[in-house]
């Protein structure tokens, strides 16, 4: 029903989770749509030939245990996952009566797991556990697939995904093995590993055809959005604020298909959980999911502007939030952005250093993230201004467009 994956746990650990949590049989609620960042506001209810099947919402599959203890991500059945969580909360809880440093080892994961019976069996659970010096540990219940390789360690994959996911990093660690030394310092080769695929699996989501592509990630269940995580001696990294730009180069015009922002947004008062640890929601905008096209000679100019009326957005928050929640509040958490509020929160030029674009071309789709830190000139910026909403891109990214343009044409 999903895919998780730990990545190089041995030297850069990394963690992977989809965000779409589904149930098999129709869908009974009067309400049968759910907004996703790749195709918009599809109708929820799939079929196939084991039966019918629909997408309940969005989740983040992701828990990250308090006093910087570690990571961990759900794949299966949710409500056995949802029971563990209950069991672990209420352990912790206790633990922290006595002792409120106190972090989480394997041996109390084992002990509410082997408390749980048969229902342990009905779920994956992938993670990396840090002690007080900082050793981090893989944590591995239930994992389906473990793969060797040269570049990113020992990996594991659990869920409806693992096929399509481990090939991509299969290959990917192919790809990275004609490299003979890494040529950038600004991203680790595990992260830049975890970012692109996180995003390319969303460019194929947009790329194909809803309800019909029998070989989409959706068609496996799983996908929607896709969140990682570094995992450092200190605690947890979450992935940066980044831009996704997908184009469409055809009849030698070029297009934007997709053009999503990503940022995380932290609780205001996350002591109020009955689980005491970062929680971050996952806020999801997309400014395009229509073809706008772009003059071609605009690329060489020294800054090119996107302007849209319109702003969608998805509010992705863990996928346990709900069960706390009366049954009649509904937990698909998007919809069309109000003007005060984009007003507000663009008033300001936004400066974007992560970038990650996918251009279709060809018939094929290349990939290339573009990261820029420090007193580095920002990659774009975002402002909404009089009832406009201006995505501004500036020569570290359409230079590169123009290059990858150029290097894949024939």
């Amino acid at each position: 029903m999903t895919v998780i994956a730990l990545i190089n746990p041995e030297t850069d650990p990394h963690l992977i989770a989809d965000c779409l949590i589904s149930a098999d049989g129709e869908d009974r609620r009067d309400k049968q749509l759910v907004w996703l960042p790749s195709l918009g506001l599809i109708r929820t209810g799939w079929q196939e030939p084991k039966g019918p099947w629909h997408i309940v919402r969005m989740g983040r599959k992701t828990i990250i245990l308090p006093n910087n203890g570690g990571i961990l991500a759900f794949a299966g059945d949710c409500k056995s996952a949802f029971e563990f969580w209950i069991s672990l909360s209420d352990t912790i809880n206790n633990k922290h009566g006595y002792n409120p440093d106190a972090r989480v080892d394997s041996g109390l994961i084992d002990l509410v797991l082997s408390g749980m019976g048969v229902a342990a069996l009905k779920f994956h659970m992938l993670g990396v556990l840090i002690d007080e010096g900082g050793v981090r540990r893989p944590f591995i219940h239930n994992s389906e697939k473990i793969v060797e390789t040269s570049n990113f360690g020992t990996c594991y994959f659990a869920g409806s995904g693992t096929n399509k996911l481990s090939a991509a990093v299969i290959s990917e660690d192919e790809r990275h093995s004609a490299i003979s030394d890494w040529p950038w310092n600004k991203i680790s080769p595990t992260e830049e590993l975890v970012e692109s695929l996180c995003s390319t699996m969303l460019y194929f989501e947009s790329d194909a055809r809803y309800n019909i592509n029998p070989d989409t990630p959706l068609s496996d269940r799983f996908g929607g959005f896709y969140e990682w995580y570094g995992v450092k001696e200190n605690g947890i990294r979450f992935m940066p604020t980044r831009i996704d730009l997908n184009l469409l180069v055809e009849n030698d015009k070029l297009f934007v298909t997709r053009l999503h922002l990503y940022e995380p947004i932290q609780p205001r008062d996350p002591k109020k959980t009955i689980f005491k640890g970062q929680q971050a929601v996952l806020s999801v905008l997309t400014f395009c999911s229509k073809l706008i096209e772009i003059p071609v000679e605009d690329l060489f100019k020294d800054k090119l502007e996107i302007t849209v009326k319109q702003v969608d957005a998805v509010l992705i928050e863990r996928m346990f939030a709900s069960y706390d929640r009366p049954s009649n509040i509904d937990p698909r958490f998007s919809g069309i952005v109000p003007t005060e509020v984009l007003a507000d929160s663009f008033a300001d030029p936004v400066e974007i250093r992560r970038v990650r674009l996918v251009i279709s071309m060809n018939g094929n789709g290349i990939a290339k993230g573009l990261t820029k830190i420090d007193d580095d000139f920002a990659l774009a910026n975002i402002v909404h201004q009089d009832g406009n909403t201006i995505i501004t891109l500036f020569e570290g990214t359409t230079m590169n467009v123009v290059d990858l343009i150029s290097r894949h044409s024939t």
